[in-house]
């Protein structure tokens, strides 16, 4: 009876000492890594076309192909990585090392993409392959390590809800730096030759992204891997994926991030069409985003105090019923002066609740991780975040295409004025469509992982590490 008295003890403080809060450091350690890839992720989707295009005069078409290939690459060589990182262990750590040893070729490479240095026609096709292919597998790669490392740094709830919070601030932060000064920021540093500024301007991000990897290496602990043992048998790649997939937690994610990049991805690409031609004014791109911005800084403010009064799935569910409202209400939007308030409203509505509901998001990947090692005693936890950056390339690339064919079923011609079929598909693609993708993110309603759950599997997982440790 004694000896069972102190193996519990045992376990309570060692529950006790993992268990303690992050410090404010090693939370904004982990959420800079998410402004950097915002920065990054912006700079690519707005300008890049534009500086290959008309910078570099390199074909539209050739681009449009080097785009599609770097994305199938990718998709492909993630989930390989992932399976890779959760097989080996460096002498610093087992994720947290990627976010540098991955993180500085990022940087350098993001500069050389958008670095001239004016080669022949046939050698900037050549520098163009090689440099964008580079970076797109390398900033991919990164998603594995980034999305795994969260369960291994912390398995407090409150912290996670935290670090979303933070992460989602610098997130924040980054869209804003780019859409709204990355113009006036590479023409004042390129001092009348843009191409020389565009460079300046990611050598810049470059060198603040370097130091973010350094600042993160420094500043996270793992403390929650557990070191196999040497005679221990590695799980093979169908053990894994069967682990992953017959997890319902992790499915209802990835099928939540796939229907949220696929939703925000039609939006995105049909908006300035929509703005052009329906409210005849395609300035209204920057409103909107500074409308969205108070009421989403808002809801990440209070996303804390909220997601622990009435839970991670109330916020999330509630988040998803408001989106698809205000997303089908543009259907009913008038295109007029009113109209124009009506959406710039609605719009400042959705951003409040994905304010509100991202932060939770955060932490059901973890949440789903860490099930899985408890589940099946397997840590596959690269492996799952390599799955959740493939479901967000997949959605982005099935976006756009989803789009290209949505205007072109509408009848849609650049330049001149729509027809009013043209403008009915328009509302289609901006309000219905996305509204009808989201309506697949209800699936949270299936998560089971509850924040008392969380708690005891974190306890559970605690004792194996310990009986691990003592043998």
């Amino acid at each position: 009876m004694q000896a069972t008295k102190v193996t519990e003890n045992q376990s309570i403080a060692i529950f006790q000492e993992e268990d303690r809060k992050l410090t404010f450091r090693e939370k904004v350690a982990t959420g800079l890594g998410a402004g950097i890839g915002t920065l990054h992720s912006q700079m690519i989707a707005m300008f890049l076309l534009f500086f290959y295009t008309d910078m570099m005069k390199i074909s539209p078409t050739f681009v449009a192909g080097l785009f599609l290939v770097a994305r199938i690459i990718s998709a492909v060589i993630v989930p390989l990585f992932g399976v890779f990182i959760d097989k080996v262990s460096t002498p610093w750590g087992k994720y947290v090392p990627w976010f540098m040893i991955l993180g500085v070729p990022t940087a350098i490479l993001g500069w050389l993409v958008f670095t001239d240095f004016n080669l022949s026609p046939t050698g900037k096709i050549v520098y163009v392959s090689v440099t964008y292919l580079l970076y797109s597998i390398f900033a991919a790669l990164q998603q594995a390590p980034g999305n795994a490392a969260g369960p291994a740094i912390t398995k407090r709830v409150d912290d996670r809800i935290s670090m979303g919070q933070i992460g989602f601030f610098f997130i924040m932060i980054g869209a804003i730096v780019i859409s709204v000064g990355a113009q006036p920021l590479y023409k004042a540093l390129g001092g009348g030759n843009d191409t020389k500024g565009f460079s300046m301007l990611m050598g810049a991000i470059a060198i603040i992204g370097i130091l973010v990897s350094v600042f993160q290496v420094k500043s996270l602990k793992e403390r929650y891997v557990t070191k196999p043992k040497k005679e221990e048998k590695r799980p093979s790649l169908k053990e894994m994926f069967l682990a992953v997939f017959t997890n319902k937690a992790a499915v209802i994610i990835y099928v939540y991030i796939g229907a949220i990049t696929l939703s925000k991805g039609i939006r995105d690409a049909i908006m300035i069409d929509y703005l052009k031609y329906y409210f005849h004014n395609d300035n209204l791109m920057m409103i909107i985003g500074i409308t969205s911005l108070v009421p989403t800084i808002l809801g990440t403010l209070l996303a804390a105090p909220i997601t622990k009064r009435f839970g991670i799935k109330a916020n999330i569910l509630t988040s998803v019923v408001m989106s698809v409202v205000t997303s089908a209400a543009i259907m009913f939007v008038p295109a007029s002066s009113t109209g124009v308030i009506i959406f710039l409203v609605l719009r400042a509505i959705d951003g409040f609740f994905m304010g509100l509901s991202t932060p939770a998001q955060t932490t059901m990947m973890p949440a789903a991780m860490d099930y899985t090692e408890w589940k099946t005693g397997m840590n596959v936890n690269g492996f799952m975040g390599s799955i959740q950056g493939v479901m967000k390339t997949i959605a982005t690339a099935i976006a756009g295409s989803l789009t290209a064919g949505g205007l072109a079923l509408a009848g849609y011609v650049p330049g001149v004025e729509q027809s009013s079929e043209t403008i009915f598909g328009l509302k289609l693609l901006v309000g219905v469509i996305p509204a009808i993708v989201l309506l697949f993110t209800a699936s949270v309603a299936w998560f089971d992982l509850t924040e008392e759950k969380q708690t005891q599997i974190a306890k559970d997982l605690a004792e194996r590490r310990r009986d691990d440790q003592s043998i």
